[in-house]
């Protein structure tokens, strides 16, 4: 199978130039008198990213005319794939484009049957095998083809123009997609059509998936898209004193496709991009063709879809927030009278991005061990890892528990970033210390002891927090007569906290903080974890007392109570009489 061609040397900036014109504004390529000529030399990220623009304006016949074999089968590799398993509707849809784009364009009679054994004729048949049966006959015998319609009433049927064979497929567009497909092949070259439809009968599905797996694997290994194996070898920890001490690494090897995509490289100040401009011209080359190589493997390393832009833009930021956390551990160990640019740029030359990037992987994988530590004591979480706990622990927990840990976004829901610094990674250690404190205040023996079973309990578990069990154990505690056993607050338990836990002001009394703090000590909490936690617990136990909303007869709601475990959340336990449990 050909590859795109490479234009020469001394036209390689201008070509660049364009080609980051047309990715901004796919539609631009109207414009160029060219594209028998550029459009075969725009490398297969970029073709495919230019292929699902166009796709979405209707105007791929600006790109698929002029595309050679290698290209199209990028598209179908980064396109029509779910996971490992073809997705029979995207595949049958970019070949209709195909198809339609070929037709469209008036291409000369052969040249889709061309196209097609240069390209993986298999992915052809696997397009149109699925819902399709197809009956051999004999173009003589009329009475064997009137049975073979009768077979399949209800199904729309399509005699091939050599008269030896009747395809039936459903009847609705995607059937009718894949006979216009087989129309046209037809059309093209008779015997291709035969030999298309001869494989379709005698086609096992699992089969060809198989065989074009292992062929689009090699094709992405090419890209940078290695196997996950392969890729996880990246998420081995380095610390900055080991990467130091290695011995200067192999310049890192390129595909051709690869070598000729635009770099991305980061617009953002930071230490990737000063090293970078640190470099000289060939160096620096390399190190940015190295970033792209790495940001495939950041996609493959973490299973997220090669072909869709959303995997490549979260990968491109957190391998580049990587990296950055990467070269500030280096910096920790520059001599005091040598130029950090000039340490790190040095350091880069010789040891490569790979080996940055593992430096910045291991600050994070402590943090993801952490996170996950905390996630199997069973005291953070049911469902889902953090879900006993309030915002921000919850989401940090879960953020830091991917394989590549993130922060989360906290004035936005479900939306998380990548760590790019030692002081990303030191609020990262916090929020782990403050989720250890809560968990520590709710279950062990120096916070309240809490028995873990209140949580199942609850009528429902998944709006229990650690928060509403702390909160409640704090205010039974100081409950007149109250044992020392936990049970959920009465409307008159919260009446008596409205009362005598508030002070004139409204203000909740000293002695409840001071309590907190007395357990946190014992618990080995840091004075900065103990002041975050506290004043979330405190601040919600104030607004739930002071705020308490009544019944008409002057009780408390506690159908309204939030953030304390009341005997409204538990009523379906006390209703079943096991109470004494």
């Amino acid at each position: 199978m050909s590859q795109p061609s490479k234009p020469p040397q001394k036209a390689a900036d201008a070509f660049t130039e364009s080609l980051e014109v047309a990715l901004r504004d796919p539609v631009s390529l109207e414009l160029r008198d060219d594209l028998d000529d550029f459009v075969p030399a725009i490398p297969p990220q970029s073709f495919y990213r230019l292929a699902r623009a166009l796709h979405e304006e209707g105007r791929l016949d600006l790109l698929f005319p002029h595309a050679n074999p290698a290209q199209l089968t990028t598209v179908l590799d980064l396109g029509a794939w779910q996971g490992e398993r073809l997705d029979v509707l995207r595949v049958r849809e970019w070949i209709t484009a195909i198809v339609h784009t070929y037709e469209d364009a008036r291409a000369p009679r052969g040249a889709l049957a061309r196209l097609i054994r240069d390209m993986d004729p298999e992915i052809w048949t696997f397009a149109l095998l699925p819902g399709s049966s197809v009956y051999e006959l004999d173009p003589e015998d009329d009475e064997a083809r009137d049975r073979a319609r009768g077979a399949v009433d209800g199904l729309y049927t399509y005699d091939t123009p050599d008269g030896g064979f009747l395809l039936a497929v459903p009847d609705d567009p995607i059937g009718r997609a894949a006979v216009r497909i087989l129309d046209a092949v037809y059309h093209d070259d008779l015997q291709l059509g035969r030999e298309l439809t001869v494989s379709i009968a005698g086609g096992l599905y699992s089969v060809i998936e198989e065989d074009l797996l292992r062929w689009r694997n090699g094709r992405l290994a090419d890209l940078g898209f290695v196997p996950w194996e392969e890729a996880m070898r990246l998420l081995r920890p380095l610390s900055p004193e080991q990467a130091l001490r290695r011995e200067a690494q192999p310049k890192p090897g390129f595909g051709a496709g690869l070598e000729q995509e635009p770099t991305p490289v980061p617009a953002e100040a930071g230490l990737l991009r000063r090293v970078l401009a640190r470099l000289d011209a060939g160096e620096a080359g390399l190190r940015t063709r190295e970033f792209l190589l790495l940001t495939n493997e950041v996609i493959a390393a973490q299973r997220l879809p090669p072909g869709e832009p959303a995997s490549a833009e979260r990968a491109l930021l957190q391998t580049r927030g990587t990296l950055d956390l990467g070269l500030e551990l280096l910096a920790t160990a520059r001599p005091e009278d040598q130029d950090l640019d000039a340490f790190l740029a040095d350091a880069t030359a010789r040891i490569g991005l790979r080996d940055v990037f593992r430096v910045g992987y291991g600050a994070l994988a402590k943090l993801r061990a952490a996170a996950l530590a905390l996630h199997r004591s069973g005291q953070v979480s049911i469902e889902t890892i953090g879900s006993l706990l309030d915002r921000p622990w919850g989401p940090t927990l879960r953020a830091l528990a991917q394989p590549l840990p993130e922060l989360p976004l906290e004035e936005t829901s479900g939306k998380t970033r990548p760590l790019s610094s030692l002081r990303d990674v030191a609020k990262a250690t916090q929020r782990i210390a403050e989720a250890t404190l809560l968990a520590g205040l709710a279950f062990a023996e120096e916070g309240f002891a809490l028995d873990p079973v209140w949580v199942q309990r609850a009528d429902d578990p998944s709006r229990l927090t650690l928060g509403d069990l702390i909160r409640s154990a704090l205010v039974h505690r100081r409950l007149p007569g109250a044992s020392a056993e936990f049970a959920p607050l009465k409307a008159d338990d919260l009446d008596w906290g409205a009362r005598e836990l508030l002070d004139g002001t409204r203000a909740l009394l000293p002695g409840l903080r001071a309590d907190l703090e007395t357990r946190a000590r014992a618990l080995g909490a840091t004075a900065a974890a103990t002041a975050v936690v506290l004043d979330g617990l405190l601040t919600r136990l104030q607004v739930e007392l002071a705020g308490l909303e009544r019944d008409d007869d002057g009780a408390p709601d506690l159908t309204r109570v939030g953030g304390l475990l009341t005997i409204q959340r538990v009523g379906v336990w006390l209703r079943t009489g096991l109470t004494q449990a």
